[in-house]
């Protein structure tokens, strides 16, 4: 981007990828950062009260299922990163109606009000689970790059919700640079991990259960590739600054790819070394193999990544100051 902007809107602030990304940018005094959660997902913590008493953010805590809410905030010229995801597997299951709600219907108002309101740039984070069924089908290779079909395997079983609501929110960006000129570009975020993650993660779960004693590992022939929070925000952080993007879908993730049973016994060895661990089968829904190309995020992010065993290093003792 050529020219400077000093407001930038964060929706989804409160949530751990959000958070991060807000921090940081927080860190130039000359950009406005509005920072907007309702704390459906996002956590009103200790850290999240400090990010919003800096003098250059300010917070709003709305409801952006609501148009006029959105219709008060957006301005012209703002960069609008777009966090927003009502995710957890526990969620999709039990609550699908309102993760399509708080995932789906946001992500289609709000690129329509980012696109009538002419803004400078908006950024979608989209999500792996829109791909889910591809690979589930055979319809995609691993590891697993943009231009693949988005595909929901069965539109009876509500785990979809969540991976309907992110390819929704693809769509609605597409739609609303056709007819709106809306200028985009969609993160698709692959299993980050990090400090402040929350506890629907395999990692944080893990930390916790090996702290007390609960040897529990499922889906342990299972793989993905994690990448550590910070990469994540400068790889982002980086791509968003330049002015000229070739590419709409960008794949933010790591290439390394192990199994779960590699991923417990690497923290298990930092939490609890004497542990004996008990190796159980995958949890219903649970995508056997993740792995996404990275191979665009690389040409515009050449930088490399931290190791899983440092990233977790820094996890974990940020967990242990806490329990």
């Amino acid at each position: 981007m050529d020219k400077i902007y000093n407001r930038v809107v964060i929706l989804g602030a409160a949530g751990f990828v959000g958070y991060h990304l807000a921090e940081k940018i927080s860190e130039n005094p000359n950009v406005d950062v509005i920072l907007v959660d309702n704390f459906l997902r996002g956590e009103n913590d200790s850290e999240f009260a400090e990010l919003i008493k800096k003098s250059n953010c300010t917070f709003f805590p709305l409801d952006l299922t609501i148009r006029e809410n959105l219709v008060d905030l957006i301005q012209k010229d703002d960069i609008v990163y777009n966090l927003i995801a009502f995710n957890g597997t526990r969620n999709f299951y039990e609550q699908p109606l309102s993760v399509l709600n708080n995932s789906g219907l946001t992500a289609i108002l709000i690129a329509d009000v980012c696109a009538k309101k002419k803004i400078a740039k908006y950024f979608y984070f989209g999500s792996s689970e829109s791909y889910a069924g591809s690979v589930e089908l055979g319809l995609a290779p691993i590891p697993t790059p943009e231009n693949v079909a988005l595909t929901i395997s069965d539109v009876r079983n509500v785990r979809w919700s969540y991976g309907a609501s992110k390819t929704i929110g693809e769509v609605a960006c597409f739609a609303a640079n056709k007819e709106f000129d809306l200028d985009f570009l969609i993160f698709r975020i692959h299993n980050l991990y990090g400090p402040r993650m929350g506890p629907d993660h395999v990692v944080s779960d893990l930390i916790q259960k090996f702290h007390s004693s609960n040897p529990e590992v499922f889906g342990v022939k299972e793989t993905r590739s994690f990448m550590f929070i910070g990469d994540a925000v400068e790889a982002i952080m980086s791509i968003s600054s330049k002015s000229i993007i070739d590419d709409r879908i960008i794949n933010i993730g790591s290439e390394s790819e192990i199994t779960i049973l590699e991923l417990a016994h690497l923290i298990k060895d930092k939490v609890n070394p004497g542990l004996v661990l008990k190796e159980l089968g995958s949890l219903q829904g649970s995508i056997s193999r993740r792995s996404p190309d990275i191979t665009l995020m690389k040409k515009y992010y050449p930088s490399k990544l931290t190791q899983l065993e440092h990233g977790i290093d820094k996890t974990v003792s940020y967990y242990l100051e806490r329990m």
